[in-house]
């Protein structure tokens, strides 16, 4: 595990906001001149701390009006069950995230639909007929609140312009 400094923390909390940001703004922003913020953030990307940049696209932009959380209870709990389904959510366009919880069910899917119709399609034919699947429940999310919880947990401080 890598230490971070409050440097890097602000060049992370930057990153997050705008990973867009050039060089030099972010040099600025976080007090430092452009070579050694390059080689801070060469070194967050080597430990590991910073995977990638991406692009955040909007589903409703595309056509899906519909985002659900759907809970998946599995018949039971074993390697085996667990591949199946995995093999068989594996592909899915619909789901962008799928997460092994713990609790009452085995795994939680962020799934975005074009309407209620793909969505029941989704349920019936794309998770309910999965051998391996007991029980879903599927909760339609009414609104997305986005907040930089990693860096909260961090004790991260955003950057000021």
């Amino acid at each position: 595990m890598i230490e971070l400094d409050r440097i890097d923390r602000r060049i992370l909390a930057a990153l997050q906001h705008n990973g867009r940001i050039s060089i030099l703004e972010l040099a600025e922003l976080v007090g430092l001149s452009a070579t050694p913020c390059t080689r801070r953030i060469k070194r967050l990307e080597d430990a590991g701390v910073i995977e990638g940049y991406s692009a955040r696209i909007s589903p409703m932009a595309l056509g899906f009006g519909i985002c659900v959380m759907v809970s998946v209870k599995l018949a039971k709990q074993s390697p085996d069950a667990a591949s199946q389904f995995m093999s068989a959510i594996q592909g899915r366009p619909e789901i962008t995230e799928c997460l092994l919880v713990t609790g009452n069910v085995d795994y939680l899917l962020r799934v975005w639909v074009k309407d209620i119709d793909a969505l029941r399609n989704f349920i019936s034919a794309g998770l309910q007929s999965i051998p391996c699947v007991a029980e879903t429940s599927t909760m339609v999310i009414l609104e997305t609140h986005v907040s930089n919880e990693l860096l909260h947990v961090a004790g991260t401080e955003q950057p000021h312009r």
